[in-house]
């Protein structure tokens, strides 16, 4: 256990256009941290003299006199990290426990076709900063960071970055190959952290920075309160792009309000869009669908589309529900049910678990590259304290038909057909590391939750 500190944090003051409050003053924070340190094998590299787990309970002590800020409320949050790995930038997987959880847009790392990997990751790194910085949040905040890279190359520079930025409270982090919106960009992501503002809303909140720019009416991040979240699987219309995102996104809404949820309570909007030359398109109708409530984070991965141009799936927030289960599984009257896939997942309480994109350990085949990630993904669960009847959101990236085909293969036996995960599978050029052709990663649940039960209206 560390020695209880005192920071003496100087905040940058930001123009926010949502009540987060006044702009932050100097305040003097003590910070308990304990940290538990077990030597054990890495599933991910099979590396040595890594810690098994690092708990972080945050207990935060406002000592500064006259403060007219917000105040800090961490006090109960939880951040558990499964396997850190200093050296790559990530863990192989991290619990989190009753907190707000800011769910960031796509941040672009540069507009500028001059600037190389190196500079586009320190400035969408930047980027992220601003905004942890705008919920008093720090580094250890993030809980997952999802990165979108050029090519397996930009990944392992990305890499260093990740490691030299997080240092030993490194996030969950999945990767994938993929023109990004801006052709310029070489690298994005999206993230979800913690957020240390007194915030007592019950509800979704969106929130703009202006340091960071955007079209009117997006959110650059969305806070999901605590209480439960709902996942709903990819879903995706025939018809030319224009068409087939306006029909996907109404599907998607029914979808919501049979979940007795609206517009306002969408968190994130994830697109498999195929051109990403054509995003525009996708963005007009996304407005246009959410033309009177706000637009919720919004997040893009090309992706090699067969018959339908677009698959998009999303996150809302939701009113607490008693449960006996940490997750629960749905199918609304008009839809089909499947035993691989549940059309809505939904977490019960303030309990989740996010696991890195997994790879297969070496380089094979389909088969073997599916058996051994679904491996890894049971070794990370048990350490988790969940398993493979509490997943509740699944994303699949493959990059050829093989792999694409053992994953359909193998579904059916590793998952409780009456539980199987809400998912989005989406074929991509390039996996992000060499070669392999799949990579996934998994939102989960534990199997017994001790998150607290605060309602959500």
């Amino acid at each position: 256990m560390t020695r209880s500190r005192v920071d003496n944090q100087t905040s940058r003051a930001l123009t926010i256009n949502t009540p987060l409050g006044v702009n932050e003053e100097r305040q003097l924070l003590m910070r308990r941290v304990s940290v538990e340190n077990q030597q054990v094998r890495h599933p991910l590299t099979n590396n040595c003299a890594i810690p098994q787990f690092m708990t972080v309970t945050c207990a935060i002590l406002l000592v500064a006199a006259g403060l007219t800020g917000p105040c800090i409320a961490f006090e109960n949050a939880t951040i558990e990290r499964i396997d850190p790995q200093p050296r790559q930038g990530l863990s192989s997987a991290v619990r989190v426990t009753d907190a707000n959880l800011v769910h960031t847009t796509q941040l672009l790392g540069s507009n500028d076709s001059a600037s190389g990997a190196d500079a586009q990751a320190r400035n969408v790194l930047a980027r992220l900063e601003t905004l942890l910085d705008a919920f008093h949040s720090k580094r250890s905040d993030v809980v997952r960071l999802n990165a979108y890279v050029r090519n397996a190359t930009v990944r392992s520079i990305f890499e260093k970055h990740l490691a030299d930025w997080f240092e030993a409270s490194p996030p969950a982090v999945s990767y994938v190959a993929t023109p990004l919106p801006d052709s310029r960009a070489l690298v994005a992501v999206d993230a979800v952290f913690v957020s240390r503002l007194a915030d007592q809303t019950k509800s979704v909140t969106f929130h703009r920075v202006d340091a960071l720019g955007a079209p009117a009416k997006l959110s650059h991040v969305a806070v999901l309160p605590r209480g439960d979240v709902i996942y709903i699987s990819g879903q995706a219309e025939p018809g030319e792009l224009d068409e087939a995102t306006r029909d996907t996104l109404a599907g998607l809404l029914k979808t919501l309000a049979h979940c007795g949820l609206q517009q306002r309570h969408v968190v994130q909007i994830k697109c498999f869009v195929a051109p990403m030359k054509d995003v525009g398109v996708v963005n007009e109708q996304i407005a246009q669908a959410f033309r009177d409530a706000e637009i919720p984070p919004v997040v893009h991965v090309e992706w090699v589309a067969g018959s339908r141009p677009i698959e998009i799936e999303l996150i809302a927030g939701a009113p607490s529900h008693d449960s006996s289960e940490t997750v629960t599984f749905s199918t609304p009257p008009w839809m089909k049910s499947s035993p691989v896939f549940s059309r809505v997942a939904r977490i019960h309480g303030n309990d989740r678990i996010y696991t890195s994109g997994l790879y297969a350990n070496k380089a094979g085949d389909g088969e073997n590259q599916v058996r051994s990630v679904f491996g890894l993904l049971e070794t990370i669960l048990s350490r988790s304290s969940s398993d493979m009847k509490h997943l509740a959101k699944a994303t699949y990236y493959v990059s050829d038909a093989d792999s694409s085909g053992q994953l359909n293969r193998f579904r059916p036996s590793v998952y409780d057909p009456l539980r199987p995960p809400a998912a989005s599978k989406a074929m991509v050029r390039d996996v992000a590391r060499k070669e392999r052709s799949i990579t996934f990663d998994i939102i989960a649940t534990p199997t017994r939750t001790t998150g607290s039960e605060d309602p959500t209206p």
